[in-house]
């Protein structure tokens, strides 16, 4: 996969051992690079995914979908759609509005006073349309292929109207209104954070610097996109949706809610989920309306959305402008900065985090690892007649970091500083935790500064530096560019219980039970779809237990057999799984070690847990096996009167919000005649407090250093002046290959978390984060002989960064 650097920091190493000691390390525990256990049957081809459930009598379902980016509905003939043969049922939106409550996402006003609006996200459109895409019907055949000749059946009449296609344009006064009862297309108005005297840093800086920054429209582009079967049985009255999302126990109670029907005769199943990155974290309109249906018709139903659909339809991400500014000293310290995101949400709003969630994070995470003190920062979220826009790998935090590495790097050219320098000028350190951020975020642990030295002596900065020179000389314009990053991970309890949401929580949930031959089986409420979770939690529990990784049978997805969770989003299902798994069997254990002692009839005290035995302590031959401990808690006889037989535990951990950290270095090859770039080395310093395993740690940091490449360099969601789309295939949105990734280089730093347990902090987005500025930068130095400039549009196409060489 790439290079690897472990710092030899005593005082680090120190830190991690000292956390170490609190669980027994055993051969493929925590710490240990075990491959990963789920990974032969996906490379045999035995995965399940949705569109691999058979079920007998199953009809196919299609969907009419708006050719308008605006307009209002005047009529709907479904005559000829029903007359057609095998086509069973067209819904609309008016019939399914009675039926079907509307997604809708509530802040309490106290935390957003006059600055939040919600809006009905209704399954099926009434009235009228607010994007091409928006689905108007939904047509029920024999299969899909006949409920697609049925859609082209249905005859819509539209009154077009005229699209609000620009976000700072549509937050005009006089602008097009997209949902009326707002008066306006602001979902979120103005939320200002302010810290410190701003002013008084601007008119005392010897250097101002100011940008605009548009982060391109992309989306998700998951392998397998969206997927629902869903099936009811009338003699049973029970529902069963299989949907590929990473939050099944949400979207079962969202079903109950919306289509009013009992919860607990719902099932929702999650199989193999072919990719999520955020996208599959929701609830969405053919998930409700297929519930609706099957509720209806009494038999199975299947949508399995196709790449048009995923691209069109889907939730898109990002969109994003930021004007900022940046005020200096002459010796480079940062005396404030002023900056306000305005996002593109597109027509809707999302459950359960709303479109607004995009700026306002950014918003927060704009002075990233820096000591800023005088911050004044906006976030503004505005509806648009395109597709609703909505969290993706690292929400917010690539405009915010984009906006502040990138306007960085333009300081440092003004004060003829080098990069570098003007970074560690103004970087934490690991002694300045624990803090609060400018923008109010609780920063628990980091090694910002730690992360930056060790990335310039990866990459032998002093070294690159005379390439560089002696290229230039050849006609070879080689540069290198520094992102430095921190990142809010797993989103826990109390942060959504401060903000007030009622959508969403925090916690996550684990059940044990071991088996009287000493198999464990583990449920879980988070959801793996490509992270590994099947081994690393295998880790904590053979850390605990003794056990083997090989003894753990991992269930999830399942709501039928799972404790009730949250899911997997946010960088949290290390911190919040991982702690509920750690908790439940730190359980099992005590009990284990209860058991262990009353049978060898020694104190509790006296009992050790190591390589895989329950011996007493100084005494190697008085041992017994964890099969022997469970088959004892198991039968009476060999309980104690006090302990209650089996050994099962379940554990609801309220999860606290960590903060982990990186450096990004890429180093570049710039055609100034053509603009063509090519990414020479990449380089990654992460610190993500104790790494259960370090390398599915790197794999994670890899596939999003891939999705970065491609947010910074390829993808980008077009419309026309009208508002229709104009990438609806792989042809037309750019996604990056293997070609275009290079071998990356990893060093890691191991900082434990104070916070949390075990000392993890998550680490799933980050190498998403961090990409785009780093390139940029890298560029921008390439061709620094034409003039600094910024590049305030993304992708960094060729014609983009080819503009650079020109007046």
């Amino acid at each position: 996969m790439g290079k690897k650097y472990c710092p030899k920091s005593a005082g680090t190493r120190a830190a991690v051992n000292r956390a170490r000691r609190t669980i027994m390390p055993v051969a493929g525990g925590f710490g240990a690079s075990v491959k990963r256990v789920e990974d032969p049957r996906f490379l045999r081809g035995q995965a399940n995914y949705v569109e691999d459930l058979k079920l007998p009598r199953t009809l196919g379902v299609a969907f009419v979908r708006s050719t308008y980016a605006h307009a209002r509905i005047k009529s709907i003939d479904v005559s000829k759609a029903l007359a057609h043969p095998g086509v069973f049922r067209v819904l609309t939106g008016e019939e399914a509005k009675k039926l079907c409550k509307p997604i809708r996402v509530e802040i309490p006003p106290e935390k957003f006073p006059g600055k939040y609006k919600a809006c009905n996200f209704y399954c099926i459109a009434v009235d009228k349309v607010n994007f091409v895409g928006d689905i108007v019907a939904a047509v029920v055949g024999t299969n899909r292929y006949v409920a697609e000749d049925g859609v082209e059946l249905v005859d819509v009449e539209y009154e077009p109207l005229t699209p609000v296609l620009d976000a700072e344009e549509g937050a005009k006064p006089g602008s097009p209104i997209i949902h009326e009862e707002w008066g306006d297309n602001l979902m979120l108005n103005g939320s200002l954070i302010e810290s410190g005297d701003v002013d008084k840093a601007f008119s005392e800086a010897d250097v101002t610097v100011k940008g605009r920054f548009q982060m391109n429209r992309h989306c998700a582009s998951p392998l397998e996109a969206r997927a629902v079967v869903a099936f009811h049985d009338p003699v049973l009255k029970q529902m069963t949706v299989w949907t590929s999302s990473q939050m099944p126990h949400m979207v079962r109670t969202k079903i109950a809610e919306a289509i009013d029907y009992p919860e607990h005769t719902i099932r929702v199943i999650s199989p193999d989920v072919g990719g999520g990155f955020g996208l599959k974290c929701h609830i969405f309109p053919e998930e409700l309306i297929l519930s609706l249906l099957t509720r209806e018709m009494g038999r199975p139903l299947r949508w399995i959305e196709d790449r048009r659909e995923n691209l069109y339809g889907s939730y898109h991400a990002k969109d994003e402008l930021c004007y900022a500014e940046l005020a200096l000293k002459k010796d480079g310290t940062i005396l404030g900065l002023k900056a306000k995101f305005i996002g593109d949400i597109g027509a809707y709003t999302s459950y359960p985090w709303t479109p607004s969630f995009e700026p306002l994070q950014a918003a927060l995470a704009c002075p990233g690892p820096y000591k800023i003190t005088n911050v004044r920062v906006e976030a503004m979220a505005v509806a648009t007649n395109k597709t609703t826009s909505s969290v993706f790998r690292g929400v917010g935090l690539p405009a915010g970091q984009y906006t502040m590495e990138h306007i960085m790097d333009l300081a440092a050219s003004r004060l003829k500083m080098d990069p570098v320098e003007l970074r560690r000028k103004n970087i934490m350190s690991s002694s300045d935790f624990p803090c609060k951020s400018a923008t109010g975020l609780d920063y628990d642990s980091a090694s910002p500064r730690e992360s930056l030295d060790m990335a310039v002596k990866m990459i032998d900065y002093a070294k690159f530096r005379k390439e560089q020179a002696e290229g230039l000389k050849k006609g070879k314009y080689l540069g290198i560019g520094f992102s430095s990053m921190i990142e809010m991970t797993t989103f826990g309890f109390d942060y959504w219980k401060n903000i007030g949401f009622k959508s969403v929580s925090g916690y996550d949930s684990a059940h044990l039970r071991v088996d009287p031959n000493g198999g464990v089986t583990l449920t879980v409420g988070t959801h793996s779809h490509g992270q590994g979770h099947a081994t690393v939690y295998a880790q904590l529990i053979a850390d605990g237990l003794g056990c083997k990784v090989e003894d753990v049978t991992f269930v999830q997805g399942d709501t039928a057999m799972t404790p009730y969770g949250w899911g997997t989003w946010g960088s949290r299902s290390a911190v919040a799984g991982g702690g509920a798994v750690i908790n439940a069997t730190s359980k099992i254990r005590e009990k284990m070690v209860r058991v262990a002692a009353n049978l060898m009839e020694v104190s509790p005290r006296d009992i050790e847990v190591k390589d895989g035995k329950i011996s007493v302590k100084g005494v190697p031959g008085k041992s017994m096996t964890l099969r022997d401990v469970a088959q004892a808690a198991v039968y009476t006889a060999d309980v104690s009167a006090e302990e209650e037989p089996g050994l099962e535990a379940s554990n609801y951990y309220k999860a606290p919000t960590p903060y982990a950290n990186a450096t990004h270095v890429a180093v570049v090859e710039v055609d100034p005649a053509t603009g063509f770039v090519k990414i020479v080395r990449y380089l990654v310093v992460e610190d993500c407090g104790r790494m259960i395993n370090p390398m599915i740690v790197e794999g994670q940091i890899a596939g999003g250093v891939a999705q970065g490449i491609g947010l910074a360099m390829y993808e980008h969601l077009r419309y026309d002046e009208s508002g229709q789309i104009l990438t609806t295939s792989l042809m037309d949105y750019l996604i990056p290959t293997a070609a275009d990734v290079p071998p990356l280089e990893f060093g890691h730093i191991e900082t434990p978390c104070p916070i949390s347990v075990g000392g993890i902090k998550g680490m799933g987005e980050g190498g998403a984060v961090a990409p785009p500025p780093a390139i940029a930068n890298a560029i921008c130095d390439a061709l620094s002989s034409f003039g600094w400039k910024t590049i305030d549009t993304l992708p960094m196409s060729p014609e983009v960064v080819h503009a650079l060489t020109t007046s």
